[in-house]
């Protein structure tokens, strides 16, 4: 009786052990750099904006650190820091030269227009912490091989811009305007954003690692219904750019490739 309880614990132990130890080579731990990037055609970048319209060609980017612990054979658990650096077109309304006396021709709230340089973009950055799992396919042992990757980011988003350079017409005369300043010139937000990914992975000489993909990003703030009701979501300046901020940020998260390079830590 004895015997078969011991051969019970050790058929047990058995079939709840895995026949190799997670990680390659036992080295769970990866440290590493990507970069997700895709041509923004909408734009604009950080530093320069289309000065006839908001239709500016860059490349969005976004820098990230990455810590990957192979938690499993074929699942790795992922922790990284990212940051962002783009840019928001001022809007020019739709009047000529601003003289036609629409409501458009001053776009901005308190009924107000930008006067400065529309070469010059709002600075829009964002520092992202990421939570995620990597899948690895049957056959492959983390982190080789192909993988599809869920990932939760926060998004601690800064809008910068110049607040003193927007006019208002005096005393309801369209054709005279006068300086005004507009908000605070800074508005600080939190986002989210739900990241699919696949891709690669390979290690070069029993070190380094490489990884490649493509990654999908979806922001729920942006969604038909405030894109349908926007104006009713703008009762400030702050809402104002709240909303240009998450219009920029799922143009910049929505499609990207991404590449990477990362060492074996231990």
């Amino acid at each position: 009786m004895r015997n078969r309880i011991i051969l019970l614990f050790l058929m047990l132990f058995v079939s709840s052990s895995d026949a190799q130890v997670s990680g390659y080579m036992g080295k769970r731990f990866t440290i590493g750099y990507s970069n997700y990037f895709m041509a923004g055609f909408k734009g604009p970048g950080p530093n320069r904006s289309s000065p006839s319209d908001e239709v500016s060609f860059t490349i969005n980017n976004t820098h990230c650190l990455n810590l990957e612990y192979a938690h499993k054979q074929r699942r790795m658990v992922c922790l990284s820091g990212q940051y962002l650096r783009t840019g928001i077109a001022y809007d020019r309304g739709r009047g000529n030269e601003f003289l036609s006396g629409s409501p458009s021709d001053y776009p901005y709230p308190e009924g107000t227009r930008y006067g400065g340089s529309f070469s010059k973009p709002v600075l829009l950055t964002s520092i992202n912490i990421g939570l995620g799992v990597k899948f690895f396919k049957s056959g492959f042992l983390a982190p080789t091989g192909r993988y599809r990757k869920l990932e939760v980011l926060m998004m601690l988003e800064s809008v910068k811009y110049d607040k003193d350079n927007f006019l208002k017409s005096v005393n309801g005369n369209l054709t005279q305007d006068t300086l005004y300043t507009l908000g605070v010139g800074e508005y600080k937000y939190k986002n989210v954003s739900f990241v699919y990914s696949f891709g690669k992975e390979c290690i070069l000489n029993d070190k380094i690692v490489l990884d490649y993909g493509v990654r999908f990003a979806l922001t729920p703030q942006v969604n038909i219904i405030t894109l349908m009701a926007s104006d009713e979501f703008i009762n400030s300046t702050e809402d104002y750019f709240r909303h240009q901020a998450n219009m920029r940020i799922t143009r910049e998260q929505l499609v990207n490739f991404h590449i990477g390079i990362g060492f074996l830590a231990f």
